[in-house]
């Protein structure tokens, strides 16, 4: 990614739709007013558009459609402007592509994006079908270097981040199904895959991969799909601009994430689960193994555990396990 691309596409982010001149983008990036026009061919290349104006300079008016780096990166300032953008136009797995950056000692915060995945993973194992369809396949990387206990509500506090920044932006009514599968009209949207490499009671790095249906249409979905899954565009009839999703969406993580290290999000995390839980109140089963559990799903405790009121009274507190709604 040519940082040259982001400082000329933050300059036309910040003129809001106006007129920004050659001779301010040649002062801001050093180079000929000549040098600029090349710039922007470059970017046209990508799916941008301008309108050039004698006197006036150049305005944006069309962005690409797919995950472009150095819009998003543009876009990542404020919270989240140390992270750092990575776009592919295929991977195995995101999640599995951001461990394998950490490990080679690549500097975090960063999150990994592709166009398409080819092992696209989900909790329990389960393959996550990734086809390239303007659905967002990414993954966030860190390293906490913390204790595991200061990470255990990890998945839920970002869950419930996730899904809040959904629906401001996209005016949808997106709730949790613990522990970490978004919903809209009971049908999922987006799966949150976490996974971390501890030592010595340290947590070194976590992974946070979120699978989000954002433009694609069921009609191209596998049978098995179709009646448990949505998108965002199904939802509202409208198509979404993914940069910018990706970009808000990032902003948000970094604010959860800093909240999370200074232990902040423990006094606000139950009383904004109850807000989005879409199991609460109803008759559940619990899959733990071998193991039933049937009851009526009473939000979480302090720790993040499923209450599950059983029918003979007693309480039972999940840690983990497969979550499955009974139809009445």
């Amino acid at each position: 990614m040519s940082d040259t691309n982001v400082l000329i596409l933050r300059e036309f982010l910040a003129a809001d739709g106006d007129f920004v001149s050659g001779s301010q983008l040649a002062e801001l990036i050093g180079v000929s007013r000549v040098s600029v026009w090349s710039y922007m061919e470059k970017l046209k290349a990508q799916g941008f558009d301008f309108e050039a104006v004698r006197s006036k300079g150049y305005r944006l008016t069309q962005v690409p459609d797919t995950l472009n780096q150095a819009l998003i990166q543009a876009r990542l300032q404020h919270a989240a402007e140390d992270y750092q953008a990575i776009v592919l136009d295929e991977v195995d797995s995101t999640n599995s592509e951001a461990e394998r950056r950490i490990a080679n000692g690549e500097c975090t915060p960063f999150v990994v994006l592709s166009r398409l995945q080819t092992v696209g993973r989900g909790r329990l194992g389960r393959e996550w079908h990734s086809p390239q369809n303007g659905n967002l396949y990414s993954s966030f990387a860190f390293r906490p270097q913390i204790s595991p206990s200061q990470m255990s509500l990890f998945t839920l506090w970002m869950g419930i981040n996730i899904c809040e920044c959904i629906n401001s932006l996209c005016q949808v009514s997106c709730k949790i199904k613990w522990p970490n599968d978004l919903h809209i009209d009971g049908k999922k949207v987006a799966g949150i895959l976490t996974e971390a490499r501890m030592e010595a009671d340290i947590v070194l790095n976590v992974v946070l991969g979120l699978g989000l249906n954002v433009n694609s249409d069921g009609a191209d979905w596998p049978a098995e799909l179709k009646e448990i899954a949505t998108s965002l565009s199904q939802s509202s009839g409208r198509t979404f601009d993914i940069n910018k999703l990706v970009s808000t969406l990032t902003g948000r993580i970094a604010i959860a994430y800093k909240k999370l290290l200074d232990g902040s999000h423990r006094t606000e995390l139950k009383e904004r689960w109850s807000r989005y839980d879409t199991l609460n109140g109803k008759e559940i089963t619990l899959l733990q193994g071998e193991s039933r559990i049937s009851g009526t799903a009473n939000g979480i405790d302090s720790n993040g555990s499923l209450i599950i009121e059983r029918p003979d009274g007693t309480r039972y507190l999940a840690r983990a396990g497969e979550v499955t709604i009974e139809k009445k």
